[in-house]
């Protein structure tokens, strides 16, 4: 079996949740045609919004990802900084019936401190040794 580092894995929960929570903003866009289909203006807009942030959100999360898996990696923690604050933004975004884009809202803050890992460890390790 390969060995699965916290780089992999982080990669992995960020793809996973940018797509989850790309994946809800389907489901709000869907709910916002119902909205229009009913004669509902104002929920049409509400959902609608709702789901073009949740696009931005889910897609700048498999880019930032991206980014700390391949062109990034030598550096981790801006990459999980940003996956950190887009999970915050999802979750809040999210909140209410769209149980997609909070799971993935999940996966991309683990991805996020998956990446932050390995920056602490070097920060602890050169403390460590410098006192």
């Amino acid at each position: 079996m390969t060995e699965l580092t916290e780089q992999r894995v982080g990669y992995g929960f960020g793809l996973l949740g940018g797509f989850l929570i790309a994946l809800g903003g389907i489901v709000s866009l869907a709910f916002g045609v119902a909205d229009v289909a009913f004669g509902r203006p104002y929920g049409a807009v509400g959902a609608v919004s709702q789901a073009v942030v949740l696009f931005v959100v889910g897609g700048l999360a498999v880019f930032f990802a991206w980014l700390g898996h391949r062109d990034w990696s030598a550096r981790p923690l801006a990459s999980g900084i940003l996956l950190v604050v887009l999970a915050i933004l999802g979750l809040v975004v999210g909140v209410g019936a769209n149980l997609l884009a909070l799971v993935g809202s999940l996966f991309v803050v683990l991805a996020g401190v998956l990446y932050l890992l390995e920056p602490a460890k070097k920060t602890a390790t050169s403390i460590m040794t410098s006192a």
